[in-house]
């Protein structure tokens, strides 16, 4: 255990390690807070609401994004950068464990972040979170963060199989903006859209969350959270079995990437 979270926190450095600590929290917190309070001031002048809650929670668990997205997202891209994907790849070491190493941190960060992201919203627009059940919250918010942890890991894999991980990143964080329900709801998306919004993360953490602030379904968020545990352990197998892919291929042909 105490290798496997050394290993963790020198791969969370390594990605953070260009930063210093006032450039990480700008980018980190800072940057996506901006973001939560544009979207929450654009929401209420376009439905004349001053009830934002919705807004604000769903903002709130966007803020993951420069986390999970783009920079785990970017992980193994960096690896082949520094010249360690050679390490990684040809390492008789579970490979499971190393996509595990990736996200421990990372997933931690995005709990913050998102935390953060309710603080604020709620002291700004008046989000009354006094009348929630708090640990219902809490545990909504670590299962929603593992979930999208584990697309970050998956997407982060695609760093191995195509050299066009910009596109891939920015596609992938407007998908979530449009398809989880972050603005409005999954259910104005059309049949098609909503099938995409299923398959990605955050979809059913943020609607468990806003079911908070209704009458309480306990049978209804139980089941959304089992759902999104189930998504996100989907996403680290899926990545798990895409680095054995490349690897069989780099032992077949000599190679480090698939592209």
């Amino acid at each position: 255990m105490k290798r496997f979270i050394t290993q963790s926190w020198l791969n969370f450095k390594g990605q953070k390690s260009v930063f210093n600590l006032a450039e990480f929290l700008c980018f980190d917190t800072g940057y996506p807070l901006i973001t939560l309070i544009f979207y929450c001031v654009l929401a209420g002048y376009s439905f004349h609401t001053t009830d934002l809650t919705r807004w604000v929670v769903g903002n709130s668990f966007l803020l993951c994004t420069n986390t999970c997205i783009f920079s785990l997202g970017s992980s193994f891209t960096g690896e082949r950068y520094h010249g360690r994907i050679r390490s990684i790849i040809v390492a008789p070491r579970n490979k499971l464990v190393i996509v595990l190493e990736k996200g421990l941190f990372s997933g931690i960060i995005a709990i913050i972040t998102v935390f953060l992201g309710f603080l604020v919203g709620s002291g700004i627009f008046r989000v009354d979170f006094s009348r929630i059940h708090l640990f219902s919250f809490f545990l909504i918010i670590v299962i929603g963060m593992f979930s999208a942890t584990g697309f970050g890991l998956l997407l982060s894999t695609f760093g191995l199989i195509t050299d066009q991980m910009h596109l891939v990143l920015n596609l992938s964080s407007y998908a979530l903006m449009i398809f989880c329900g972050v603005n409005f709801p999954v259910s104005q998306l059309s049949y098609g859209a909503r099938l995409l919004s299923n398959c990605l993360p955050l979809t059913r953490s943020i609607k468990a969350a806003n079911l908070l602030f209704e009458v309480t379904k306990g049978a209804e968020v139980i089941r959304l959270l089992l759902e999104e545990l189930l998504i996100g352990g989907i996403y680290f197998i899926a990545a798990f079995f895409l680095i054995r892919m490349v690897e069989k291929v780099a032992i077949k042909k000599a190679t480090f990437e698939v592209f």
